[in-house]
């Protein structure tokens, strides 16, 4: 019995030995996974950290990159900023990246992409409108995961972001370089004279060139028909940035009437045709138009002699003679001009340092009578200022003002027909497009080429 006992206690001392080692061991496991939960967590929020850091400065830097090496130094600067602006680790480390971990491309993609510091010259940079931040590799200590086997003291973690560009601020409309006219001019245009963009064209008169909003790509037109590209005349914005000395696509197979329409939202006009919503296409600030006539407001209130046409006279290129269709034409040549030869003039532009008192030597003859200080479109009050309609209020100022890319068109023509890039320009619509008679066309003033290659645009996130 006594033997019994003490066999039956011994095996009990051994059973609570057994339990303490199997508490022991399950205590390592515990902590172990528990620790495994924190350190990964740990991982997370900073690798969360580091991601938004990335995106940010790919953001800010990707604003600057303007097609010239300006605009690659001050993404440098921007992104290196902004990245500093930052903390990880539990915002307990200030992040540090430098010019070495920011590189530039043509496209979005990792195979596009160049060190931002070969970018040396303007060509260089040209066509670079895409910006990629590296934050580096960080290595993080392990808290309590390390006591489990095989888990390392230090878990590396880093982050990537690329921006860019992919709304640019162009009307889906390309306008022909012009022959220089014998005067100051910039790819043939003058600033302050009228356009009518269909006789623009050394093809010959009455083609508009629509350009596909989406692809830039030779032979790739995806938006090919009227109800696909209108959104885009409405806005007043691509899908990509054209870049000078590389191609668009032209289509000037395009119904005409709707996009004209759909041109017309800038002056409060939303008729269904063209499918334009005044929240993503608001009406000019200023929707009066600058016509020829005499009622108050109209170019003759400060024109003298009166114009009797809305643009600038357009003549055969060779013969200077009348302009035919399926001939090039061209501007009148300045030293063949009458005053009766121009247009409206200085509706909202003038050249560069131009006075009033220069009409007579610029535009031979005509002077300005009651020229209003500033621009006529420039009023905010008067007979030279219309404002929208109540419900759309206050309008979106320089809505009229539409960048269009200027191409060479001497092989242009036909649907998706790649042409080269030669600038942007600045051109305001002095008149509706779309009018209830026979004169439907667009009417533009120009104002100048855009100061960089490329255009303002949207920007965002790619990967």
């Amino acid at each position: 019995m006594i033997k019994q006992q003490g066999l039956r206690a011994g095996i009990k001392s051994r059973q609570h030995g057994a339990v303490a080692i199997i508490v022991a061991i399950c205590l390592v496991v515990l902590i172990g996974m528990l620790g495994l939960v924190l350190d990964l967590g740990h991982l997370y929020v900073t690798k969360t950290e580091l991601q938004n850091a990335a995106d940010a400065a790919s953001l800010s830097g990707a604003k600057e990159l303007n097609g010239r090496l300006t605009g690659i130094n001050n993404a440098i600067s921007k992104a290196v900023e902004t990245a500093g602006r930052n903390k990880f680790n539990l915002h307990s480390q200030t992040l540090v990246i430098s010019s070495a971990d920011i590189r530039v491309g043509a496209c979005h993609t990792s195979g596009c992409m160049v060190p931002i510091t070969s970018i040396t010259t303007d060509a260089l940079a040209a066509n670079k409108t895409f910006l990629e931040v590296n934050t580096d590799r960080h290595n993080l200590g392990t808290w309590f995961a390390q006591v489990l086997p095989s888990i390392a003291t230090n878990m590396p973690t880093s982050a990537v972001a690329v921006a860019g560009k992919y709304a640019a601020d162009i009307t889906p409309i390309a306008i022909c370089q012009l022959a220089n006219p014998g005067t100051t001019n910039e790819l043939g245009y003058e600033r302050g004279v009228s356009y009518k963009v269909s006789a623009a064209n050394p093809i010959g008169p009455g083609t508009l060139y629509w350009i596909d909003p989406e692809s830039a790509t030779p032979g790739s037109c995806p938006v090919t028909n009227t109800n696909a590209g209108r959104p885009y005349v409405c806005a007043g914005k691509i899908g990509f940035t054209p870049v000078v000395g590389q191609t668009v696509n032209t289509n000037s197979g395009n119904s005409l009437g709707p996009f004209f329409e759909a041109l017309d939202s800038r002056f409060d006009m939303y008729p269904s045709a063209a499918q334009c919503d005044p929240a993503t296409a608001p009406p000019d600030t200023n929707i009066k138009e600058y016509v020829p006539g005499s009622a108050p407001g109209l170019a003759d209130q400060w024109m003298n002699t009166d114009p009797i046409q809305q643009s600038i006279t357009f003549v055969d290129s060779a013969t200077n003679g009348e302009c035919k269709p399926n001939k090039p034409c061209k501007a009148k040549p300045y030293s063949l001009r009458t005053a009766t030869d121009y247009g409206v003039l200085w509706a909202g532009n003038r050249p560069s340092g131009a006075t009033v008192a220069q009409w007579s030597t610029l535009y031979s003859g005509n002077t300005a009578t009651s020229y209003p200080e500033t621009s006529p479109y420039a009023q905010t009050s008067g007979d030279f200022f219309t404002p929208p309609s109540a419900a759309h209020q206050p309008g979106v100022p320089k809505r009229r003002v539409l960048n269009m890319v200027i191409v060479d068109c001497s092989a242009a023509g036909g649907n998706c027909r790649p042409v080269t890039v030669l600038g942007v320009g600045r051109f305001l619509m002095q008149r509706k497009a779309s009018l209830p008679n026979s004169d439907k066309d667009l009417y533009v003033e120009f104002g100048g080429l855009l100061p960089t290659p490329l255009p303002t645009s949207d920007i965002k996130l790619y990967r």
